[in-house]
């Protein structure tokens, strides 16, 4: 069984880190890329997350994306760039090394 897995703060998270093919990495984050290992992670997103109300309309507050989601999808090395902060004035870019199992 895939999991979704949510990664608090990528700056604090280890490299590599080691998932399995089929899971997906959350990321609360503006923005992001794949360097290198395009083949063995893809990246989905950014996002911008969003509710449905009471009354079934889709509430989207204003801003910048906020989510941002990679797809483990085969085993393999990738490098990725998850990029936090203030996109306009203070972007963060952190990278990460992500092991795909099988």
């Amino acid at each position: 069984m895939a999991r979704l897995i949510e990664v608090q703060d990528p700056r604090m998270c280890l490299s590599p880190l080691t998932v399995r093919s089929g899971d997906v990495l959350l990321f609360r984050a503006a923005g992001g890329r794949v360097r290198s290992g395009g083949d063995v992670v893809e990246l989905l997103g950014p996002f911008l997350q969003a509710v449905v109300g009471d009354d079934g309309n889709i509430l989207t507050p204003m801003g910048p994306p906020n989510t941002v989601l990679f797809h483990a999808r085969q085993p393999g090395r990738a490098l990725i760039d998850v990029i936090t902060g203030d996109l306009f004035h203070t972007p963060q870019t952190t990278a990460l090394g992500i092991t795909v199992e099988a």
